[in-house]
């Protein structure tokens, strides 16, 4: 088993001295989410822990046991939907009985694509980051410039003179942030309509089941244990029909009826009765989060909070003229800056750099001694 996920080994692994350039709740989607469905997308196809995908069984010999299993999984098993489980008739399991050419049947082909599924799911999880770690363009890194791993020995001159470049750096660009601010914005869109998308997209999947798995599966507990059908075994059967039709000594079409065992079922219904729940939790933390992100853009007063509930009290006034004097591009980098930096280093930058806004203010055009420009 070691063996089979040592392939999230690198995913997994978190570098202590990394740039942090997305929020908590964005991190759901391209890690934690991310992994988990790559993790089932794994779990699924090793067959050393669940056995067979599929078992069939038969009366005759006429079939070999490979070669039906093979044909079985293959072309799909079926079961019948108007069969239900009668305590003292011939139908002991949901959608096994007999059956005629008039009567539905509903086909089960989907369990071949659940390994390709959760891997394509995984892979739109981490699209939004991906495109952000384009646009974002290490800019975030670029400009702290090892100021988030400082350590005790750093000589204060040295410390000084880095938040003196961020500083000028920052005034030197104000309100060139915009267009980076407003990629972030859209990637963070992108994981709320992502999410809302996948849940719709796994009902497609699954004949539409999905929309109600959960709440089935949560009411399912409830019921009479002489009468209840398991919604899991409705949509991840474990026993199901398959026909065979093979060329008899004669030339006659001989018909096989099988019973075939779907022991990869046990795993899909416990991966997707979490899913179900995860994916409606993780939509309503990121529709909230969205929510929040449009107050923040839309009223200065809220940003203005935030930032002081960063600094200490004889500070309050500079993250006020921040607010004032920065766009929110620049105000979301300052938040970012925030997230990377020691407290005493932030509130060191931040009181500089609301001294160059006040002294700015005061006199238009103004332009502090020549520091390097960063990228």
């Amino acid at each position: 088993m070691l063996g089979t996920f040592s392939k999230l080994k690198a995913a997994i692994k978190l570098k202590t001295t990394s740039v942090k350039i997305t929020t908590p709740v964005f991190a759901l989607h391209y890690r934690l989410t991310f992994l988990v469905l790559l993790t089932c997308s794994i779990l699924v196809t090793s067959r050393q822990y669940i056995g067979e995908h599929i078992q069939c069984i038969q009366d005759a010999v006429a079939v070999p046991v490979k070669i039906l299993n093979n044909y079985c999984f293959i072309s799909s098993t079926f079961s019948i939907p108007r069969t239900t489980p009668i305590a003292k008739g011939e139908i002991s399991l949901f959608g096994l009985g007999p059956y005629t050419e008039e009567d539905d049947v509903t086909y089960h082909a989907y369990y071949q694509w659940v390994p390709f599924v959760l891997f394509g799911q995984a892979l739109m999880f981490y699209t939004p980051y991906y495109l952000w770690k384009m646009w974002e363009g290490t800019k975030v890194r670029n400009i702290i410039q090892g100021m988030h791993i400082f350590t005790i020995k750093e000589k204060i001159e040295v410390r000084d003179e880095k938040e003196e470049i961020l500083t000028k750096y920052i005034v030197r660009n104000l309100h060139e942030h915009n267009g980076w601010a407003i990629r972030f914005f859209v990637c963070e869109l992108m994981n709320l309509v992502n999410v809302i998308g996948q849940i719709f997209l796994t009902n497609r999947f699954l004949g539409g089941e999905f929309l109600r798995y959960g709440i089935e599966v949560v009411e399912f507990l409830d019921q009479d244990p002489e009468t209840r059908v398991d919604p899991m075994a409705r949509v991840f059967p474990r026993l199901t029909k398959c026909v065979f039709h093979k060329y008899g000594s004669s030339g006659t079409i001989q018909r096989h009826d099988a019973l075939c065992i779907l022991a990869l079922n046990i795993i899909n219904e416990k991966i997707y009765t979490f899913l179900w729940f995860w994916f409606i939790i993780l939509a309503i933390i990121t529709s909230i989060d969205f929510l929040v992100r449009v107050v923040i853009v839309m009223m200065p007063p809220v940003r203005m909070f935030l930032l002081r509930s960063r600094l200490s009290a004889p500070q309050k006034d500079d993250a006020d003229v921040i607010t004032q004097r920065c766009s929110i591009g620049d105000w979301l980098l300052v938040d970012f800056l925030s997230k990377n930096m020691d407290t005493m280093v932030f509130s060191n930058v931040v009181g500089k750099l609301a001294k160059e806004l006040e002294y700015g203010r005061k006199f238009p055009g103004h332009v502090s001694e020549s520091t390097p420009m960063m990228s």
